[in-house]
């Protein structure tokens, strides 16, 4: 039987790769663009002192 520390990063690699899936699941999902709430993912930067 492995160690509790093998066990703890097995059980934690999965829920994380679970958590992973889920969450591309849900973007990739989406076909519109108008629920997306944040930043706007853009390359400009603005200047917040002029």
């Amino acid at each position: 039987m492995p160690d509790k520390v093998t066990m703890i990063n097995v059980v934690w690699m999965a829920l994380m790769g679970a958590m992973l899936a889920t969450t591309l699941g849900f973007h990739t999902s989406e076909d519109e663009g108008g629920t997306f709430y944040g930043p706007p993912i853009t390359a400009r930067y603005h200047s917040f002192g002029h």
